[in-house]
């Protein structure tokens, strides 16, 4: 079978999601091609609009958060999702042509959405008769994002049965949504004894680890944190900090700590997965994939800086399940750091908890029910 997995590029995590997904196709032989949605308009238009993203949430959050809210009432004014079409669905009205020929000579079985852009361009497609492939949908985030119930989609992937009222209060028939757990790397689904992992790293097994990321954008105070946790930390505690593409919150870093030999600074890494498993606990902020990734290893995890809107949602979810904590502050974070390594006992609650709410391989999981979806179409 051939697939096509359509991402974009507004943080790292759709795109690893979709990457998960085309891995697994790959492992049981199928032909899978990956594809950023955007670029079927114009590369400039895709690097815009990343761009502006990831400004705006670094920047202007609060914004942010209020475009998301005013995202997540549309429904409530257009129940039928005819008669009004957001911008953004104009916007991704624009490339659905180009995008449609290239799934048409290509002669894809299906195509996979980790975005909703690309969903809603599929979308412009099928009202309009010049797609004839199913189109699937994974949630990457722990509730139903805003603006999906303009798509027309076969069916939709949750993380969880739990957020199952976020997608049919918009309108997506329970029917339609299947309950996968977000995709992961395969690499996830395995994890090392922390003595192999610290050994690789070259990490003593006698120190207390605390990983801190801040995403691939990397965002949040996470210098101030840093600061904090060593204020207060034992001679015993090792700090590892994933800054991810930010080059200026990693030369900060570099600067303020030089000569601290308790802190190991990481800029962006394919080897996430190792320092999870070589850590005792996790401060992160609450991105669908990174949190996943975290929830698939059990390490007990700390919420910190949300970006309003789903990220904030992603956060609320995990701490009403009981599998992450929730740092609202700079100074929250470093005392619940410092509480969770020295405590054994909340960390193996919150790790017994994440099994019980993990998904041990999503990805396979979604690209086996589609393979069974389209032989029962057929």
């Amino acid at each position: 079978m051939k697939f096509l997995v359509l991402s974009c590029n507004t943080g790292a995590g759709h795109n690893s999601a979709a990457k998960a997904v085309q891995e697994a196709f790959l492992l049981q032989n199928d032909e899978c091609i990956f594809k950023d949605a955007l670029s079927f308009g114009h590369q400039k238009i895709s690097d815009f609009v990343c761009d502006a993203y990831v400004e705006m949430v670094k920047k202007a959050p609060e914004l942010f958060g209020k475009i998301y809210e005013m995202g997540s009432n549309m429904w409530k004014y257009n129940p039928n999702n005819q008669k009004i079409k957001s911008p953004v669905y104009l916007m991704n009205e624009t490339y659905s042509k180009a995008l449609g020929k290239y799934i048409e000579k290509e002669k894809f079985d299906a195509v996979i959405c980790s975005h909703f852009f690309p969903a809603q361009a599929l979308t412009h497609l099928k009202r309009h008769n010049r797609l004839n492939v199913p189109v699937y949908y994974i949630s990457t985030d722990y509730s139903c994002i805003p603006l999906l119930e303009e798509t027309e989609i076969d069916y939709v992937f949750s993380p969880h049965p739990d957020t199952i009222s976020t997608f049919t209060v918009r309108g997506i028939p329970e029917s339609k949504v299947i309950h996968s757990g977000i995709p992961v790397a395969q690499k996830f689904t395995t994890k090392l004894s922390k003595t192999e992992a610290r050994k690789q790293l070259k990490i003593q097994e006698s120190e207390k680890v605390i990983l801190m990321m801040s995403g691939s954008m990397g965002f949040g105070d996470t210098l101030e944190t840093a600061e904090k946790i060593f204020n207060q930390a034992n001679e015993n505690t090792r700090l590892i900090v994933i800054t991810g593409n930010n080059k200026k919150m990693y030369d900060s870093f570099k600067k303020y700590f030089r000569g601290n030999k308790q802190l190991t600074l990481i800029g962006f890494t394919d080897q996430v997965s190792l320092y999870m498993d070589a850590s005792d606990i996790l401060l992160s902020k609450p991105g669908g994939l990174s949190s996943t990734e975290a929830l698939v290893k059990c390490i007990p995890l700390i919420h910190t800086s949300p970006i309003p809107g789903c990220e904030s949602e992603n956060a609320e979810f995990f701490q009403q399940h009981h599998i992450s904590m929730i740092a609202e502050t700079s100074d929250d974070a470093a005392k619940l750091a410092i509480k969770l390594i020295n405590d054994d006992f909340l960390r193996n609650q919150i790790a017994e908890a994440q099994k019980h709410y993990k998904y041990e391989n999503s990805a396979m999981f979604v690209t086996k029910w589609i393979k069974n979806d389209l032989e029962k179409k057929n």
